[in-house]
């Protein structure tokens, strides 16, 4: 019972992390556009739209990371693994992972101190977005992909399916 409710959320969570990613790629796109047209034509920036930008820029790359952790699509260096055997490689991988969930967990920390520390109840990104709303990415996708990781190398471990 409590499987199926995990998996459901589980679920729900990585399509509303697609959807996201989908929304803030094509407001990239829309608010560089406009940036162009405002200074080319009107010869006036905005001046909101740059930090915006560089704030989805950060939210675009850490939901980006999620993603192809997720698929197992992340930059992976295997140099070592594909001279192994089956068994040794999956455990050896299994390793790695759990090596990759310790850092990105131990980059949850820091993440928040960063908020905390910069954190200023009369700063705002744009629009008037609070600044702190806007780097709450950071110490909320560590922990995605620590979580990920963590399954992923269980999921090397433990051998599921077979047997």
């Amino acid at each position: 019972m409590l499987s199926t409710i995990l998996k459901k959320v589980w679920s729900w969570y990585e399509r509303l992390e697609e959807l996201l990613l989908v929304c803030l790629v094509l407001g990239m796109v829309a608010l560089g556009a406009a940036q162009i047209l405002f200074r080319d034509i009107i010869s006036i920036g905005l001046v909101w739209i740059d930090p915006l930008l560089s704030h989805m820029v950060l939210w675009v790359a850490l939901l980006g990371a999620s993603i192809a952790t997720r698929e197992n699509r992340h930059i992976v260096i295997e140099i070592l693994p594909e001279r192994l055997s089956l068994p040794v490689r999956s455990r050896v991988k299994a390793g790695l992972q759990f090596f990759s969930a310790l850092v990105c967990l131990f980059l949850v920390y820091p993440a928040v101190r960063f908020i905390l520390d910069d954190y200023s109840p009369e700063r705002y990104l744009a629009l008037g977005i609070p600044l702190w709303i806007s780097q709450t990415i950071m110490p909320v996708m560590w922990l995605v992909l620590g979580i990920r990781f963590i399954l992923q190398g269980f999921k090397n471990v433990i051998p599921f399916g077979r047997g």
